[in-house]
């Protein structure tokens, strides 16, 4: 283990319009906003990778609230969103979000009706993964594109994200003897799945593991982290700050210039050294940050927990 321990803290996601992703992961998933982030001036956005940055986001928490991963939802002020969400959830980098519901038909039924872009009906799909029955699922694109699966549950809170990777050996070396992760769960179905649900033509094949930030099984966040078979993955991982969609997932740290010092002595490529960013009015003007790069260029963040 080259840093850590570590454990999740957020999954960002980019929006052209707060209020209006805020009426969808808000209002019809039922995620609750906690904390705004609303720096009041630009500030240097090296971490970032930009020249300058502000924005205005909400930390949106789920019923496993205070203990559970959170999505940090954002709209960029300087300089304004660009780009757009990944068109395939087997492009190289992130491919999806989800999110457990207690409520999947109801979810689907509300989704339809206030006219979103839903994929499939809710179903069974084969996970191939030891001891897990194949889970009822869908997907839906957020308002700005983003790839949402939804998987029935006893709670509402966000349960993973998926990175696709090029080579699932050399990702998970990264992620568990780099980043000190742990493998949970290898999924992998013995035979092809229709691929229609993920709106890829024909059949799908994956490889992929579940991996968490303790050895405590899969109760809590965890990331997916897969390599597609079939079709092979596309496109670029790389993406800008400021571009629409899934960005970074963020965990803590309680020693950053440790970690730093760790990431650089095993060649990982961090976008500059940690960096104080100003959060807004209200919350703690000194927090640490340091963004880098996984062996495809998905963009993952270290911020070192405040002092208590």
């Amino acid at each position: 283990m080259t840093v850590g321990p570590l454990r999740f803290f957020h999954v960002n996601v980019n929006c052209s319009d707060l209020e209006r992703s805020l009426g969808f992961y808000r209002d019809l998933v039922g995620l609750t906003p906690t904390v705004r982030t609303r720096p009041e001036r630009p500030q240097p956005g090296g971490a970032f990778g930009l020249d300058e940055v502000q924005w205005d986001a909400w930390i949106m928490a789920g019923d496993d609230a205070p203990e559970g991963a959170v999505l940090d939802l954002l709209e960029w002020q300087v300089p304004r969103p660009g780009g757009s969400a990944p068109s395939s959830v087997t492009q190289l980098g992130f491919g999806r979000l989800c999110i457990l519901t207690d409520d999947l038909a109801g979810l689907h039924r509300r989704l339809i009706d206030a006219g979103h872009d839903v994929w499939s009906p809710p179903g069974p799909v084969e996970l191939g993964a030891a001891g897990m029955a194949a889970p009822e699922l869908f997907l839906c694109s957020d308002p700005d594109g983003t790839a949402v699966q939804f998987v029935q549950a006893d709670r509402t809170c966000l349960a993973h994200v998926n990175v696709n990777c090029s080579d699932l050996e050399r990702s998970r070396h990264f992620y568990c003897d780099v980043l000190g992760l742990h493998p949970l769960v290898r999924s992998c179905p013995a035979e092809p799945q229709p691929g229609a649900r993920f709106r890829v033509d024909g059949e799908v094949t994956w490889d992929a593991w579940f991996i968490g930030a303790s050895d405590d099984g899969l109760s809590g966040f965890i990331l997916d982290l897969v390599e597609w078979t079939q079709p092979r993955p596309t496109g670029t991982a790389r993406r800008a700050a400021n571009h629409l969609g899934i960005f970074r997932l963020a965990l803590l740290t309680d020693d950053i210039d440790r970690d730093y010092q760790g990431l650089l002595d095993a060649g990982v490529v961090c976008y500059s050294p940690p960096m104080e960013l100003e959060m807004g009015p209200g919350l703690p003007s000194d927090l640490r940050a340091l963004f880098f790069e996984d062996p495809d260029g998905t963009c993952i963040e270290l911020i070192e927990s405040p002092p208590t």
